[in-house]
């Protein structure tokens, strides 16, 4: 298991990031962050979190690395990249992925890992920011089971949900079509508003009847009310959810898949992104369908 003298080491301290490093620092872990932004600074040094501005410096502090960035090639450049972690000296052991990125990248840098005596743990979430906040998230895991069962103290402070899907990659898997879900509920919860509005119906009563119903779910709950109450602080960019849903379209093509729901929420999300609602919430994905319909 880990002990609480274990350094634990963040690149990636955003919407997701930063709760999560925070809530492992309240549970007296001794955590510090890599940062080469001085904007951030004030906000993570608050928390009793450690900054260290240098890569080098910072992979020769830390016993376990934990990532949280924003696409496949920022975790190469981390991990296998010409400076990367595989290229620096450090007692690094474990790196713990909670990006969401190609699972067949993450396959592919778990080897390289391994050939250098390092194990990766591919843990994407879901929850969003709340989640983070609350440690409340949704962790899906893949990679060695006993690498796992060694970390598992440290997703059980970040997540209520903890799943060991399989093997190196699983991890992604999983998130791959958890974002799909996400992103076609979303699709048909924006439809079935334009229907509402169709016939001047309440779309507020709408929501209320459906809550009780077999149409339920987190999406209905959250993504819904934020349409309603035109409220799209992110609690999970638009640009992320595209760059998401684009993923699932690379691998629907590796692997010639035919998706024709994630082709349309796929085509709808970059839409959204280059429309100027890249930093709002993926839930502006609404008036993708709404200006189809006018």
């Amino acid at each position: 298991m880990i002990s609480k003298k274990t350094k634990i080491g963040f690149i990636g301290t955003g919407i997701i990031g930063l709760p999560m490093a925070i809530n492992l620092s309240k549970n007296k872990y001794d955590v510090y962050a890599y940062s080469r932004n001085p904007k951030y600074h004030a906000a993570i040094t608050k928390k009793g979190i450690k900054i260290i501005k240098n890569l080098k410096e910072f992979f020769a502090e830390i016993d376990i690395l934990i990532l949280a960035v924003s696409d496949t090639k920022d975790v190469k450049e981390v991990l296998v990249g010409s400076k990367g972690l595989i290229n620096s000296i450090s007692n690094i052991s474990i790196v713990i992925d909670m990006s969401t990125i190609c699972p067949i990248e993450t396959i592919r840098i778990s080897k390289i890992l391994k050939q250098n005596n390092m194990s990766l743990i591919d843990a994407p979430v879901s929850g969003g920011e709340i989640g983070a906040i609350k440690g409340s998230l949704s962790i899906m895991v893949g990679g060695d089971a006993k690498i796992v069962k060694k970390i598992m103290p440290i997703f059980k402070i970040l997540g209520e949900k903890i799943t060991h899907i399989g093997d190196s990659g699983a991890g992604q898997i999983a998130k791959t079509c958890n974002q799909t879900i996400v992103a076609q509920t979303l699709n048909g919860i924006s439809e079935a508003f334009m229907i509402a509005d169709k016939f001047n119906v309440d779309k507020l009563n709408i929501r209320s009847a459906l809550l009780g119903g077999f149409a339920n779910s987190k999406v209905l709950e959250t993504h819904a009310k934020r349409i309603l109450d035109k409220d799209f602080e992110p609690g999970f960019k638009t640009k992320l959810h595209a760059k998401d849903l684009r993923i699932t379209n690379n691998i629907a093509k590796k692997k010639n898949l035919k998706l024709p729901g994630t082709s349309i929420v796929n085509k709808n999300m970059n839409k959204c992104n280059k429309e100027g609602y890249g930093e709002k919430d993926s839930s502006a994905y609404y008036y993708m369908v709404k200006k189809q319909n006018k």
